[in-house]
Protein backbone atom coordinates (compact mmCIF):
# COMPACT_ATOMS: atom_id res chain seq x y z
CA UNK A 1 0.00 0.00 0.00
CA UNK A 2 1.08 3.33 -0.40
CA UNK A 3 1.24 6.33 2.02
CA UNK A 4 -0.88 8.10 0.16
CA UNK A 5 -4.11 5.84 0.28
CA UNK A 6 -3.32 5.82 4.09
CA UNK A 7 -3.86 9.79 4.74
CA UNK A 8 -6.72 11.64 3.81
CA UNK A 9 -3.78 14.79 3.61
CA UNK A 10 -1.90 12.42 1.41
CA UNK A 11 1.12 11.94 3.36
CA UNK A 12 2.08 9.75 6.52
CA UNK A 13 4.17 12.51 8.23
CA UNK A 14 1.33 14.57 8.83
CA UNK A 15 -0.31 12.21 10.16
CA UNK A 16 2.56 11.17 12.41
CA UNK A 17 2.64 14.92 13.54
CA UNK A 18 -0.86 14.91 13.83
CA UNK A 19 -0.57 12.26 16.35
CA UNK A 20 1.80 13.46 18.19
CA UNK A 21 0.18 16.82 18.53
CA UNK A 22 -3.04 14.71 19.68
CA UNK A 23 -0.63 13.12 22.36
CA UNK A 24 1.00 16.31 23.77
CA UNK A 25 -2.44 18.04 23.54
CA UNK A 26 -4.18 14.81 25.53
CA UNK A 27 -0.52 15.44 27.82
CA UNK A 28 -1.02 19.20 28.98
CA UNK A 29 -5.01 18.51 29.17
CA UNK A 30 -4.67 15.49 31.56
CA UNK A 31 -1.14 17.40 33.29
CA UNK A 32 -3.94 20.52 33.56
CA UNK A 33 -6.49 18.54 35.05
CA UNK A 34 -3.85 16.84 38.00
CA UNK A 35 -3.02 20.66 38.33
CA UNK A 36 -6.30 22.04 38.92
CA UNK A 37 -7.56 18.80 40.94
CA UNK A 38 -4.25 19.43 42.94
CA UNK A 39 -4.97 23.35 43.53
CA UNK A 40 -8.39 22.30 44.78
CA UNK A 41 -6.94 20.02 47.08
CA UNK A 42 -5.07 22.58 49.15
CA UNK A 43 -7.57 25.07 48.42
CA UNK A 44 -10.25 22.74 50.47
CA UNK A 45 -7.34 22.46 53.11
CA UNK A 46 -7.26 26.27 53.20
CA UNK A 47 -10.51 26.48 53.70
CA UNK A 48 -11.23 23.59 56.25
CA UNK A 49 -8.26 24.84 58.00
CA UNK A 50 -9.59 28.51 58.81
CA UNK A 51 -12.78 26.81 59.49
CA UNK A 52 -11.24 25.17 62.31
CA UNK A 53 -9.52 28.38 63.17
CA UNK A 54 -12.79 29.87 63.30
CA UNK A 55 -14.57 26.92 65.41
CA UNK A 56 -11.26 27.52 67.45
CA UNK A 57 -11.94 31.47 67.94
CA UNK A 58 -15.71 30.60 68.39
CA UNK A 59 -15.17 28.09 71.65
CA UNK A 60 -12.33 30.28 72.99
CA UNK A 61 -14.97 33.84 72.80
CA UNK A 62 -17.66 32.10 74.26
CA UNK A 63 -15.56 31.02 76.86
CA UNK A 64 -14.29 34.46 77.30
CA UNK A 65 -18.07 35.33 77.15
CA UNK A 66 -18.92 32.89 80.00
CA UNK A 67 -16.04 34.37 82.32
CA UNK A 68 -17.35 37.77 81.95
CA UNK A 69 -20.56 36.91 82.56
CA UNK A 70 -19.66 34.96 85.64
CA UNK A 71 -17.93 38.20 86.69
CA UNK A 72 -20.82 40.44 85.95
CA UNK A 73 -22.86 38.12 88.01
CA UNK A 74 -20.63 38.08 91.02
CA UNK A 75 -20.09 41.69 90.69
CA UNK A 76 -24.05 42.00 90.75
CA UNK A 77 -24.51 40.10 93.77
CA UNK A 78 -21.90 41.93 95.82
CA UNK A 79 -23.58 45.04 94.76
CA UNK A 80 -26.44 44.02 95.91
CA UNK A 81 -24.99 42.53 99.61
CA UNK A 82 -23.69 46.33 99.71
CA UNK A 83 -26.51 47.77 98.78
CA UNK A 84 -28.50 45.64 101.62
CA UNK A 85 -25.64 46.79 104.26
CA UNK A 86 -26.12 50.42 103.21
CA UNK A 87 -29.30 49.87 104.07
CA UNK A 88 -28.73 48.39 107.30
CA UNK A 89 -26.23 51.08 108.02
CA UNK A 90 -28.65 54.03 107.20
CA UNK A 91 -31.49 52.76 109.30
CA UNK A 92 -28.96 51.94 112.29
CA UNK A 93 -27.54 55.59 111.52
CA UNK A 94 -31.36 57.05 111.70
CA UNK A 95 -32.16 55.06 114.64
CA UNK A 96 -29.07 56.76 116.61
CA UNK A 97 -29.83 59.95 115.43
CA UNK A 98 -33.22 59.63 116.90
CA UNK A 99 -32.04 58.50 120.00
CA UNK A 100 -29.45 61.00 120.25
CA UNK A 101 -32.14 63.44 120.02
CA UNK A 102 -33.68 61.87 123.09
CA UNK A 103 -30.94 61.79 125.11
CA UNK A 104 -30.40 65.65 124.33
CA UNK A 105 -34.07 66.30 125.10
CA UNK A 106 -33.71 64.62 128.49
CA UNK A 107 -30.27 66.43 129.27
CA UNK A 108 -31.85 69.59 128.61
CA UNK A 109 -34.44 68.68 130.48
CA UNK A 110 -32.40 68.16 133.71
CA UNK A 111 -29.94 70.70 132.97
CA UNK A 112 -33.08 73.40 132.83
CA UNK A 113 -34.53 71.90 136.48
CA UNK A 114 -31.07 71.28 137.59
CA UNK A 115 -29.48 74.15 136.91
CA UNK A 116 -26.23 72.44 136.37
CA UNK A 117 -24.63 72.73 132.68
CA UNK A 118 -24.76 69.62 130.53
CA UNK A 119 -22.38 68.53 127.92
CA UNK A 120 -25.24 68.22 125.21
CA UNK A 121 -23.92 66.76 121.84
CA UNK A 122 -24.53 68.27 118.52
CA UNK A 123 -27.18 65.96 116.40
CA UNK A 124 -26.26 64.88 113.18
CA UNK A 125 -27.23 67.33 110.89
CA UNK A 126 -30.35 66.24 108.46
CA UNK A 127 -28.45 67.00 105.35
CA UNK A 128 -25.47 64.08 106.21
CA UNK A 129 -24.15 63.25 103.19
CA UNK A 130 -23.55 59.70 103.83
CA UNK A 131 -27.47 59.41 104.59
CA UNK A 132 -27.99 60.84 101.02
CA UNK A 133 -25.65 58.84 98.55
CA UNK A 134 -26.85 60.32 95.21
CA UNK A 135 -26.13 63.72 96.63
CA UNK A 136 -22.93 65.00 95.75
CA UNK A 137 -20.82 65.53 99.07
CA UNK A 138 -20.27 69.39 100.43
CA UNK A 139 -21.31 70.77 97.61
CA UNK A 140 -20.89 74.10 99.16
CA UNK A 141 -17.61 73.36 100.39
CA UNK A 142 -15.83 74.10 97.14
CA UNK A 143 -17.47 77.52 96.97
CA UNK A 144 -15.14 78.66 99.97
CA UNK A 145 -12.25 77.19 98.03
CA UNK A 146 -13.07 78.96 95.20
CA UNK A 147 -13.56 82.24 96.79
CA UNK A 148 -10.24 81.59 98.63
CA UNK A 149 -8.03 81.22 95.24
CA UNK A 150 -9.50 84.05 94.19
CA UNK A 151 -8.29 85.77 96.53
CA UNK A 152 -5.00 84.89 96.61
CA UNK A 153 -4.80 85.42 92.68
CA UNK A 154 -5.49 89.12 93.54
CA UNK A 155 -1.95 89.41 94.81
Amino acid sequence: MSSSSLSPAGSSDGDSAGVVGLVAADHRREKRRLSNRESARRSRLRKQQHLDELVQEVARLQADNARVLARANDIAGQYVRVEQENTVLRARAAELGDRLRSVNEVLRVVEEFSGVAMDIQEECPPDDPLLRPWQIPCPAAAMPIAATAAHMLQY
